[in-house]
């Protein structure tokens, strides 16, 4: 699918009230597959319930001075052109869910309701501005300016027991806390949902670099202590026991320590919260940026769905569409077809070794192929790396093989996804 450039503009501005003039190309990837996922989990959902929820707690001002990357996403896709759809480039997350909320009403498939926050006045009273419009007729709430710790008990409240989709994109580090997340998890897991959270790699690594052992002026102390403890807040209860140590061994290793940071975090949500699945997904300027600068962290109360069918498959046409981004006139797009096609199979190549061990492990009694492309993607952890087709055409030849043995074969004999599997001891 064609996307407009994404790299036109320079990185994010410090100052969050000169964020919102243009939106950058991390926010645009971001945009996309939070319009998959809000379309996707209100369809999954919807034949159960009356009401889904959707949260934005650091909401901004809802839409952008200039925008990229959503109009021709939405003219690309199938789905979205059975509807008379409104989506801008310019649109901000409250935008899209408002809107995404009108498409439901329509349908009278579901009621989508949109709870959102946003601290500072200035841009509070901005957003409420922007969703006057759009949300007229809908059911959406939006916060007086404060904290989101602050109001989250009483959104908490307020979501009625309705799933919930949780979405945090808070500025850097500060404004989300560990034990918040676990607060959010909670819920998720009583009442079904997911939690989206923007993790910000490099200014996890900042915020880290201004520990040290000695200081010169306890000015300079103190300073360190206020981003210090913001980062111990969200990775979790006493981190800095473990933080530190890795900073001060990492410091001179680039990218070390922001990596040892998200796989830190990920691990104390699977350990410490009641999510039944935590796994990212990292956000790229370029099909090949070395330096992606957040990842997404998703919480989940069903990673089977979620994870191994949803997700990963967003996240894949992602990768693929970021592959392509170059081609505006799509006169090489054959010769990268090829491209794509040849790396896609490199990756099948390293990867069949770590799916056999994967089954060994984890396949010796009968389970249905799909499932099993599930467990497969769950149990590697790297969400898009390849879609399920791809996984299933190694299950194929693993079955060619004889390294898998198979029944309830299809009419002509042909392994299906329906079809039972195990590996062969």
């Amino acid at each position: 699918m064609a996307v407009k450039q994404l790299s036109l503009f320079d990185q994010q501005p410090e100052d969050s009230n000169k964020f919102f003039t243009r939106k950058r190309s991390w926010s645009a990837a971001k945009h996309r597959i939070m319009l998959r996922y809000i379309q996707a989990f209100c369809y999954s959902l919807a034949s159960n319930n009356t009401y889904i929820n959707y949260v934005d707690g650091f909401a901004g001002v809802g839409k952008y001075d200039e925008g990229i990357g959503i109009e021709n996403f939405v003219d690309n896709s199938n789905f979205w052109q059975r509807y008379k759809t409104e989506f801008l480039d310019t649109d901000g997350s409250p935008l899209i869910a408002l809107k995404c909320a009108k498409i439901f009403r329509l349908e009278e498939r579901v009621t989508l309701r949109c709870f959102f926050t946003e601290e500072k006045k200035e841009l509070n009273y901005k957003l409420k501005n922007n969703c006057e419009l759009t949300g007229q007729g809908l059911p959406y709430k939006i916060y007086e300016p404060q904290e989101f710790g602050k109001a989250l008990p009483q959104i908490i409240n307020e979501l009625e027991q309705y799933p919930t989709l949780f979405f945090l994109d808070a500025f850097g580090v500060k404004g989300v806390t560990f034990d918040q997340i676990c607060y959010i998890a909670n819920y998720v897991s009583k009442y079904k949902g997911e939690l989206f959270l923007l993790f910000n790699n490099r200014t996890v690594a900042r915020h880290a670099g201004h520990y040290k052992t000695v200081y010169e002026k306890s000015s300079y102390q103190k300073t360190a202590e206020t981003y210090t403890q913001n980062l111990t807040k969200l990775l979790g209860y006493k981190s800095d026991l473990d933080w530190k140590p890795k900073w001060l061994e990492y410091q001179d290793q680039e990218q070390k320590f922001e990596r040892w940071a998200l796989e830190y975090f990920k691990s104390r949500l699977k350990k410490e919260s009641s999510f039944k699945g935590v796994a990212s997904f990292e956000i790229k300027e370029t099909y090949n940026d070395p330096r992606p600068q957040y990842n997404i962290v998703v919480g989940s109360n069903y990673p089977q769905k979620a994870f191994g069918e949803l997700l990963n498959e967003f996240f894949w046409q992602e990768n693929q569409s970021l592959f392509f981004e170059d081609d505006k006139s799509g006169k090489n797009h054959k010769f990268l077809a090829q491209i794509w096609e040849r790396e896609n199979n490199e990756k099948i190549f390293n990867v069949k070794p770590i799916i056999i061990d994967i089954l060994h492990r984890k396949n010796q009694d009968w389970m249905i192929l799909k499932e099993v492309i599930t467990l497969i993607i769950l149990e590697m952890g790297n969400l898009g790396y390849l879609n399920r087709p791809k996984y299933r055409e190694i299950l194929l030849s693993l079955y060619q093989e004889n390294i898998i043995e198979a029944r309830n074969l299809g009419v002509k004999g042909n392994l299906t996804l329906d079809s039972y599997i195990k590996v062969v001891k």
